[in-house]
């Protein structure tokens, strides 16, 4: 068989084009961090696939898009940074409140910023309350008053979790009826 110089594209197997795709095409842009890092939830799924979805369907501002299940507002907030007119439903109250809040683009920073004071000051209350120092810093986890040990999860619970992939003061701040599931 005689060689005519043109190269011939081997077939692809779709798990081999998967592994193709750089690890980078699902993190977020710098450009999607402002509205979508602040509050990630692990099933979601990148702004830039969103985007060329609307691209697909030929979404504009004269279409309106329906999210029926919008978890945390990806969809809704890449609608609204496109101008094209959307509504997204979510039951579950902590996806609803990331998504309302995400697209509430009329926020006064300094009114933030008190409410965000006044829920950590209200937690530091409450966590002291029960003798619980909540400080990042290591070395304050040894002063824990009055020589408490944290708490930690049963054996047979220790042996399901990944080897150090849960802190220990945060373990130490669950409930008891929690740990010993």
């Amino acid at each position: 068989m005689a060689h005519t110089g043109t190269a011939i594209e081997p077939t692809i197997s779709p798990s081999t084009a998967r592994r193709r795709i750089s690890t980078e095409a699902n993190k977020l842009s710098r450009d999607d961090r402002a509205a979508h890092d602040w509050y990630r939830f692990v099933l979601s799924y990148p702004p830039h696939l969103v985007r060329d979805y609307l691209q697909r369907f030929h979404a504009s501002s004269e279409k309106r898009v329906l999210d029926p299940f919008c978890g945390t507002g990806t969809t809704i907030v890449e609608c609204k940074k496109l101008g094209v007119p959307s509504v997204g439903v979510e039951a579950h109250p902590m996806a609803h409140f990331a998504s309302a809040t995400k697209v509430d683009w009329d926020i006064d920073p300094s009114e933030l910023e008190e409410s965000a004071q006044n829920i950590a000051a209200a937690a530091l209350n409450e966590l002291e309350a029960s003798g619980i120092i909540d400080d990042p810093a290591p070395a304050l986890i040894a002063e824990m008053p009055d020589g408490k040990k944290l708490r930690t999860v049963s054996p047979e619970i220790e042996k399901l979790l990944l080897k150090n992939s849960i802190s220990p003061l945060p373990l130490h701040k669950m409930k008891k009826d929690q740990r010993s599931r």
